[in-house]
């Protein structure tokens, strides 16, 4: 029946005034449809990045950030997929009596924070421990240069947090790997910086730096697993970063726990706990998964940037996540029954006008 209203429907075409019915295929149509639809973000990820040394000064480096001091306790923004849901922000777009299904989600074995200290990292491994005794893994969203210093977390701040934009994967890992063992035996000045000093300080915090890890190092140290994608902050992901995060997760033991973190826990954290209940709960809307999300604690999917005071760059970084993220929903839903053989990358050139 489908394919015959399709037919009937295909097309009307006007040729030198006169209307001549043709007859199309139900797959002529719905390549039809998709050349029509339009996404104003789609390649924004891959522009981004694609810039000139010059375009990078403007994003360079100039301090060592203090993010977390090795203290006890939990990191911020720590919650499980089995949390309980909360009252959240009334943000433009979101429905307050609208009551996400709960389905799969206290299965999904997931948890998320923002980065930790040392002793931070021990205590939410502790926790998980509560609820699951099988093997945990670090998802690390990190595209910026951090690790431990004497077990402090720290980072190398650039404008935005974009110091290492346009850099590889293997570059940016490399790098972070020479910049933070070459601390040790030095001594390391620090500032602690943030929107109510303007990312600027003169009020150094030194170290005599005794210990200096990645945190791919402090994880292996515990035992645990550790993955690395290289998500620029603020932005919806890049192509590589969710092929990669996808293939990862088509060869993860069922028994895996993953424990998702970016800088503060809510906006890339958010954005690939969404891709994982997209993937492990197909059968959930993307509707109900972008809002548990949000409901458990993380940032919401789609927010449109409309805040008051809202950083004039996020306004656009917003939206574009808000246009993107649904359309991740359609590929998973239609590639993953098929093992993904085709990429992200190949499979939104459908789109393109």
């Amino acid at each position: 029946m489908k394919k015959m209203k399709l037919w009937v429907l295909a097309a009307l075409l006007t040729i030198g005034g006169a209307s001549v019915f043709t007859a199309c295929s139900s797959s002529d149509v719905e390549k039809a449809v998709v050349k029509q639809q339009h996404y104003q973000y789609l390649y924004a990820a891959e522009e981004r990045e694609n810039v000139t040394e010059e375009q990078r000064a403007e994003y360079a480096p100039y301090a060592w950030r203090l993010e977390f001091e090795n203290k006890t306790g939990m990191p911020l923004n720590w919650r499980t997929s089995q949390s309980e849901f909360v009252e959240r922000d009334l943000l433009n777009g979101y429905d307050p009596d609208y009551e996400p299904s709960r389905k799969g989600l206290d299965q999904l074995k997931a948890s998320a924070s923002s980065d930790f200290s040392a002793l931070q990292l021990d205590a939410l491994v502790k926790e998980i421990r509560k609820l699951h005794s099988g093997p945990i893994t670090i998802v690390d969203l990190r595209k910026e240069t951090h690790g431990l210093i004497n077990g402090n977390h720290v980072s190398i701040y650039g404008n935005q947090n974009w110091a290492n934009i346009g850099l590889s994967h293997e570059t940016i890992i490399a790098e972070e790997t020479e910049q933070i063992h070459n601390t040790l035996g030095q001594q390391l000045s620090t500032v602690v910086l943030g929107k109510a000093n303007g990312y600027q300080s003169s009020d150094f915090i030194n170290f005599d730096v005794t210990t200096a890890e990645t945190e791919a190092e402090a994880c292996a140290k515990r035992g645990l697993g550790y993955v690395r994608l290289t998500v620029l902050d603020h932005c919806f992901t890049d192509p590589r970063s969710l092929d990669d995060f996808i293939a990862f997760v088509q060869q993860l033991p069922a028994d895996t726990w993953l424990h998702f973190h970016c800088l503060a826990g809510r906006g890339r954290t958010t954005m690939f706990l969404v891709f994982y209940d997209f993937m492990r709960n197909p059968d959930v809307s993307e509707k109900d998964v972008i809002y548990r999300q949000y409901k458990l604690g993380g940032n919401f999917m789609y927010y449109q940037g409309d805040k008051p005071n809202e950083d004039p760059f996020k306004v656009s970084l917003a939206k574009e996540k808000a246009e993107m993220i649904p359309l991740v929903y359609k590929y998973i839903q239609e590639n993953q029954p098929k093992g993904f053989r085709m990429s992200w990358a190949q499979w939104k050139t459908r789109f393109k006008t």
